[in-house]
């Protein structure tokens, strides 16, 4: 008893689970929204916070010129240069409730404070740099708890009148002989920015999320085509059973409107739909087709020989013979049938392994390339000799005529050339009736050259070809009406049309009911 083997579940290859599009794309858009967004944001609090810098900036300097005219106009051009109080009626006067003034003699005595609070940091290394007579010194320090901006500017004595430096404060020409000290209430400012943030925060949050929801009910609407593909395309996977057959392929995908991508993919998968239908059916109905014109020589064969089996004896000899000649003929036709068959699945598979093997080469190119051309008008008038001879043979009145034959060269297997010709002919004779001797029947074969290809034309007056049957007559098993009560297979015109296919060329057909038809191969020549 043999053990059966069982792959352990955990050793199995696990199945990836699927990813929504329509979520990736979300994620890609929202990303994009939250890097743009947060970049704008960036941008705007960097633009605004320098305009506010600098409006805080020049409300300082505004402030430390009123403050210096009011200090100079107490000094004195003379040493000790400071006066006993300073006065600064000005800045008394017209004091912005949120600055304050300080103002340092050289030894860093107090000699001046605007308010009656907190005195304003000043570190040792702002006091040497602005002792040393170097430009204003600005900078952020916290007085009783607020931020404030403090400018630091030297005081020079006015020995030699008075001149301002490079932002207009006025200054003295003497030595430096104490500190200015003017401090900004950086409180508005911080609550404006503060509030700013929250305001580009909120104002951001809302817009992606808005843009996220309606990005998402946008993919929804675009990408439904493509759900209501996949919902189709489950449908008929689930609706296909085990095997080779086929679930219902006449569902079809709802055409979006527009003339976007998706819409071509949806008409592109209705198109492929149509076709694995069409061609589905046409299987289905070949193996009908097929299973029916081989049942019945089967069932005359099988019948005549077990019929003679229980009655050999019993019956004369003519009759005998004559049963075995019905299931003799059956078996000829049989065996044309499945060479037919064969010949059919063997140009098939043929064509299958050359598009397989050739990606960019036509399989008329690839098969007609390593053989030598053919002469096709000596191939031509070879055959009509030959029809003709069998013609008289049988005593049949119908003419086979030769219109213009030019010289042509083609490549190709002349072996399929010929049967090409032998089965439009022997379609041509078969459905052409023998008329009276004011109506005679006859068929044309000619072969002419026209913008570099072949033309190979056969011509009759026979019963013609119905327009609703003429664009299924290359079809496998197909019969017109009329010519049902004729003997055949119905593959002939397949078996032609496969070959020329095959050979690179087309085959086509032109027929008037009651007056004939033309059946004309173009082949490239060589």
């Amino acid at each position: 008893m043999k053990a059966v083997m069982h792959t352990p579940k955990a050793l199995e290859p696990k199945r990836a689970l699927p990813r929504s599009l329509r979520l990736r794309l979300i994620l890609w858009y929202g990303s994009l929204i939250a890097v743009a967004l947060g970049f704008f944001a960036l941008l705007f609090l960097l633009l605004t916070t320098d305009a506010i810098d600098a409006s805080v900036n020049s409300a300082l300097r505004t402030e430390a010129r009123v403050a210096m005219l009011d200090v100079l106009d107490d000094m004195s051009a003379a040493p000790p240069y400071w006066p006993g109080q300073l006065t600064m009626h000005v800045v008394d006067t017209y004091r912005d409730p949120g600055a304050v003034v300080e103002v340092l003699d050289a030894q860093g005595q107090l000699r001046y404070l605007s308010t009656n609070g907190s005195r304003i940091p000043l570190s040792d290394e702002t006091t040497h740099t602005v002792l040393a007579g170097q430009p204003p010194v600005l900078y952020d320090t916290v007085v009783d708890g607020q931020h404030v901006r403090v400018e630091a500017l030297p005081i020079r004595a006015k020995v030699h009148g008075v001149s301002s430096d490079v932002n207009g404060v006025p200054m003295g020409n003497g030595p430096v002989i104490g500190i200015l000290l003017v401090a900004k209430s950086l409180s508005d400012v911080d609550a404006t920015m503060l509030l700013l943030r929250a305001l580009l925060l909120l104002s951001g949050v809302v817009t992606l999320t808005g843009t996220l929801i309606a990005s998402w009910l946008i993919a929804t609407r675009v990408l439904h085509p493509l759900s209501a593909l996949v919902a189709t395309a489950r449908s008929i996977a689930a609706s296909t059973a085990r095997g080779t057959r086929l679930g219902n392929l006449s569902q079809r995908v709802p055409q979006p409107t527009g003339r976007d991508e998706l819409a071509q993919v949806v008409e592109t998968f209705n198109e492929m739909l149509a076709s694995l239908e069409s061609a589905t059916q046409a299987q289905r109905r070949f193996v009908a087709d097929a299973s029916h014109e081989l049942r019945a020589p089967l069932t005359t064969v099988q019948g005549n020989l077990a019929f003679l089996q229980r009655h050999l004896d019993e019956l004369p000899p003519g009759e005998r013979r004559t049963m075995l000649a019905d299931a003799y003929g059956e078996t000829l036709r049989l065996a044309e049938l499945v060479e037919e068959l064969l010949l059919l699945a063997r140009a098939d598979a043929s064509a299958d392994t050359s598009l397989e093997a050739q990606a960019e080469e036509t399989v008329a190119e690839e098969r007609t390339r390593s053989v030598p051309p053919v002469e096709l008008d000596r191939a031509v008038l070879q055959l009509v000799r030959q029809l003709r001879r069998r013609l008289d043979v049988e005593g049949s009145k119908l003419q086979l005529e030769v219109g213009q034959i030019s010289p042509v060269r083609v490549l190709g297997d002349e072996e399929s050339l010929r049967r090409v010709l032998l089965i439009l002919l022997d379609n041509a004779i078969k459905y052409t009736p023998i008329r009276d001797e004011e109506g005679a029947s006859h068929i044309t074969v000619s072969l002419e050259r026209a913008k570099g290809q072949a033309i190979l034309r056969v011509r009759d007056t026979g019963i013609g070809i119905d327009p609703d049957d003429l664009p299924h007559i290359f079809e496998r098993f197909y019969r017109a009406d009329p010519a049902r009560s004729r003997q055949g297979t119905g593959l002939g015109l397949s078996i032609a049309q496969t070959l020329v296919d095959q050979l690179g060329g087309r085959i086509t057909a032109e027929s008037t009911p009651g007056k004939g038809s033309t059946f004309s191969v173009w082949l490239p020549l060589a």
